[in-house]
């Protein structure tokens, strides 16, 4: 039997996203990080695989969505090292967490409360009762009568799976024709997403409209009670409906005080309402005349690389006040910046029209020179077919970039969308007798290599 490890560990469950830093994190806070996934090392995004190549972070391959399989594994792992953290990476693994984390005996989310963070339908029930404003909804299967659901919610209506994620089949139907196309679609093409089937359960709401933010913020037990902080506002932007693809974030959003203040006070009950009493959230709402309605929340770092961002503005590191909190460590005294410095955005790449990829390399090149520039990945290979993005798998790429005032990083932004225009070329006729969001990429298709990564910083 071999000895059992001294050194403390942080176990890191599905590190993907904006979850890759944890990674770094847990060692800069002297913890000895240890993968799960279930993926093999050679699929784990780049940084952690680089991690785990370099020997300074373990990894076990393991079935996140198999319970009683990861509680084993886990097990396992506390019994031949110290195992003071359980971390979820990715949005999928918040609620495998909850149940580790109690089963260790170790800081975490109650497992009795990840139901409402993990299923949309639930977590609207618990935000109404608290009083946050959420749009009218119902649950729905794709058996359902598409005139009795809009008779319900109203059109035009929004429509997603209960418990997805990356706006992946997020959809705006104005009509029962409409709706009744995106059940069939929906029940032939279902989509498996890293080991989990969505659609068969689909959330329909009443169409929210107004501009979209995000809250980001992280929870810290004082010893007399928790805090919720809140670190940034994040602006989102949108690509064009039926869809609701991200196609860039800001950081700082550029609201009012007062809207600021709604956004805060509306995130804070949120928290509190949801049960999110450790580790960092990340809220999505959209602010009308009556208040911001809460899209979801949820009790993991923002998607999209937004800890970087909060991070070139308000100087937090959200990766850090994450892994500190699931281990139980004290949080800085002041995390954050008393006021934000710069701006900084992220922009993710993709057509509005059917395209052909002519020159990654060339793009990835012009993108590391664009002043400012944290990160800039393109994930698809040359002679690749781009086709406008649907959901977070269909971008091709994104720069995150840093600038000293909003209207450098609108001017750095703008750049960065004249390279991505000049690497393709539009010689496919536009898809005019398909609709974009029915037109789903497959870039892998194209041939390898299929992903270049690279970090300027």
């Amino acid at each position: 039997m071999s000895a059992r490890s001294t050194h403390q560990t942080a176990l890191i469950v599905e590190p993907n996203s904006s979850g890759i830093g944890l990674v770094d994190a847990a060692r800069r806070l002297g913890l000895r990080p240890h993968v799960f996934d279930r993926k093999p090392v050679a699929e784990l995004p780049a940084q952690v695989r680089a991690a785990v190549h370099s020997g300074w972070a373990d990894y076990t391959r393991v079935e996140i969505r198999d319970l009683p399989t990861v509680l084993r594994a886990s097990r396992e792992l506390a019994a031949r090292t110290d195992l003071v953290a359980v971390v979820p990476g990715y949005e999928y693994a918040v609620d495998t967490c909850a149940h580790l984390a109690r089963d260790l005996g170790l800081p975490g989310l109650a497992p009795e409360v990840v139901g409402a963070l993990r299923d949309k339908k639930r977590m609207k029930e618990v935000l109404a009762a608290a009083g946050v404003l959420v749009a009218r909804n119902r649950l729905v299967g794709t058996d359902a009568d598409p005139v009795a659901v809009l008779a319900d919610v109203g059109t035009p209506a929004v429509l997603k799976p209960v418990d997805g994620s990356g706006s992946q089949y997020v959809r705006r139907v104005d009509g029962a024709a409409e709706l009744a196309d995106y059940f069939a679609e929906v029940r032939a093409n279902p989509i498996e997403d890293y080991g989990k089937l969505l659609g068969p359960s689909l959330l329909a709401e009443s169409y929210v409209q107004g501009p979209e933010y995000s809250v980001e913020g992280y929870v810290q037990d004082t010893g007399d009670g928790l805090r919720v902080h809140i670190l940034a506002v994040t602006e989102k932007q949108l690509g064009p409906e039926p869809t609701f693809v991200e196609v860039g974030h800001a950081v700082d959003a550029p609201v009012s005080p007062a809207d600021r203040a709604r956004l805060a006070d509306t995130a804070r009950r949120a928290v509190r309402a949801l049960g999110i009493t450790v580790g960092c959230f990340h809220l999505e709402a959209r602010l009308t005349p009556a208040g911001p309605y809460v899209m979801e929340v949820g009790a993991r770092l923002g998607g999209d690389r937004i800890p970087w961002l909060v991070q070139a503005v308000w100087g937090a590191d959200m990766w850090e006040l994450a892994v500190r909190s699931f281990a139980g460590l004290p949080q800085p005294a002041r995390p954050a910046r008393e006021v934000p410095q710069g701006a900084a955005g992220v922009r993710f790449f993709s057509v509005e029209e059917e395209a052909v990829f002519e020159d990654p390399d060339g793009l990835l090149s012009r993108l590391l020179k664009v002043e400012g520039c944290i990160e800039a990945e393109v994930t698809a290979a040359a002679g690749a077919v781009l086709r406008p993005a649907v959901d977070l798998h269909s971008r091709v790429g994104h720069i995150a970039l840093a600038a000293p005032s909003r209207a450098e990083l609108e001017r750095r932004i703008a750049q960065v969308d004249r390279y991505v225009r000049e690497a393709v070329r539009h010689a496919v006729p536009a898809a005019a007798a398909v609709p974009a969001y029915l037109a789903l990429p497959d870039y892998a298709a194209a041939g390898a290599p299929v992903t270049i990564t690279a970090c300027a910083v």
